[in-house]
This record gives structure tokens, sequence and C-alpha cells, in this order.
């Protein structure tokens, strides 16, 4: 085994240590502070006794682990190193201002969706300047370059998976586990953004889940899906480019269309297309076990880039003969 393949296992184990004993003294702490996470009014309702009293922000525990990447990185004098790991942290900020607003309320409902929205843009198009500044310009995918016109379509998906992220977050281990497979994808099909970005964001998931499986021991709050999310966006937009969540982050968009296409019914028609949004609450109350869910939600999640990969080949085919 090279040297070259050697460092993303040893970052990788690292870290995966790292956050699994970190998130055990997140836990202690919450817990010694009676701090928990406030059930939503209009949830399913489904053992909500028990996720009351689980804690939350364990994504606050990512965003430590990533200013110490961060700060490693500034120490080095690696200029890139240093604006590929400021946007998960800046997502993460977006995030953490939501969960303290919750907490601050005792509510379920931190900010508002358009508040959201204007932050998350704010804190993307500053690190587009921070991108502009390094001399980087994300391509489309595979060096496939758009000019300026990346910029918007780039906001759309940063935006975007940090939303979708953030939704998927609903059953104990679905966004952990999906976000681990997904690190995986990144890194078959994004090596440029260096492997350890992809092995960092593998071990930060895995690392969560060991406390996140069912039944919840800690669960990682809009801090720590807006992380993984910006860690993703990251990892795509400085290595093969833009388009590369297509297939990597479709499992996630699948559960942001389920919200999009309920709102739209509700609102449109006056009528509900699942039974609730996002889709996984649809099958919780179809009386599906939790377990089952999370598990056949991670296969979707690892079969989207198959899938995507195998529809790429056939139409390269099919334009070629």
């Amino acid at each position: 085994m090279t040297m070259t393949m050697m460092q993303p296992l040893l970052i990788f184990c690292v870290i995966f240590f790292c956050e699994i004993a970190a998130q055990r003294s997140w836990i202690v702490w919450m817990r010694q502070r009676h701090v928990s996470q406030v059930q939503k009014a209009y949830g399913t309702h489904i053992d909500e006794e028990v996720k009351a009293n689980v804690p939350s922000m364990g994504g606050v525990v990512f965003l430590l682990i990533g200013s110490g990447l961060l700060i490693s990185q500034m120490i080095q004098g690696h200029r890139s190193g240093v604006v590929f790991w400021s946007y998960p942290i800046l997502a993460a900020m977006v995030g953490l201002a939501d969960d303290m607003l919750k907490f601050k309320n005792k509510s379920s409902e931190g900010l508002r969706s358009m508040q959201k929205f204007i932050l998350q843009a704010a804190t993307t198009l500053l690190w587009f300047l921070l991108l502009g500044l390094d001399g980087t310009i994300p391509s489309l995918w595979g060096g496939w370059s758009i000019g300026h016109w990346i910029w918007p379509v780039a906001l759309f998906f940063a935006v975007g998976i940090q939303n979708s992220v953030n939704v998927t977050d609903g059953l104990d281990g679905l966004a952990a586990g999906a976000s681990a497979i997904t690190f995986a994808a990144l890194y078959l099909l994004s090596p440029d953004s260096g492997y350890y970005g992809t092995a960092a964001g593998a071990a930060i998931s895995l690392g969560f889940l060991w406390h996140n499986c069912h039944p919840a021991q800690v669960f990682m709050g809009d801090v720590g899906a807006h992380f993984l999310a910006g860690l993703m966006a990251s990892c795509a937009f400085m290595g093969t480019g833009v388009l590369v969540l297509v297939p990597v982050g479709m499992g996630f968009g699948l559960e942001m269309l389920s919200v999009v296409i309920q709102l739209i019914a509700i609102h449109g028609w006056g009528k509900r297309v699942f039974r609730m949004s996002p889709i996984h609450h649809h099958f919780q109350l179809l009386g599906w076990p939790e377990d089952r869910i999370v598990v056949r939600f991670w296969m979707i999640h690892a079969l989207c880039p198959l899938f995507c990969a195998a529809f790429a080949y056939c139409l390269l085919h099919f334009l070629l003969v």
C-alpha cells in the first residue's frame, strides 16, 4: 500500500475515533444539563417521549473537528485547504444559529424559512468570494467550464444540499448513514477534492452513527446537517465539479422533492400526496419500523450513484454509436 493510499486511511481512523470519544463526552455534558431536543408539534408522535429526552446538537462536535482541521491548514500554509474547510464551518454556523434559537425559545421552530435561506445564500456567496480569491472557479463536471454562469448554478446546489440533508435528518441514523455513503461515493467520483476531505467526512459520519443508530443517544441537529452538507459541497466544487452532487446527493434530493411536492399539493389543491413529508415519515405512518426505513433508505442512497453511472454509460454509448 502506497503512502498516498495510507494518508486517507490514517485520517479516517484518527477522526473516526476522535468523533466517537468527543461525541460521548458531548452526550454526557448535555445530559447533565438536561438539554434535549424539542419535538415538533406536527410530527409523527411516534416514540415522542423517548426522543424528547435525547440530547441534540451533536453536530457541535463536527464543528470543533472541522475547526481543528481548518487551523491545521492555516498553520501549514495550505491556502486551498483553508478555503476547503471554510464552507462546512460557515454552513454549520447557520445551523447552529437555528438550533440555539430553538433552545432559547424552547420550541421546535428556529429560524424562519426565508431567514434561513438568506443566511445560507449569504454564507455561500462569502465562500464563493474566498474561492475566487484562491483562483478557484468550480467546473460543471470534469473540467467542463461554463464561465461565470457556474456561480448561480453552484449557489442553487450549495443551498439545496444543505436543506436536503437537513430534512433527511428525521430518523435515527438516517442522515448520518446516508452521509457516510455519500462521502464514499465522492471519494470515488471526486478524487481531485483531496482524499482527506472525503475521508474526514466519512469518518465524522460513521463516528456519529456509533451513537446515533437506533435507538439514538444523540441527534446532530441543524448544525450537524449543515456541516456535512457544506463538506459535501466543498468536495464537489473543489473537485470533479458541481454536478457530481447530482448522483451522490440524489437520495437527499428525493427527500427534499417530497417536501416540495407536498407543499405544492397542499397549497395548490388542498390535498396531501404523502401522509407526511419528508417521505421517510410517510413510511413511518404506514407502520414500517424505523430501522427498516433507515436501512432501505441507505440502500437507495447507495444505489443512486450506481444508477446514474449506468445511465450515463448507456447514454454515452448511444451517442457514440
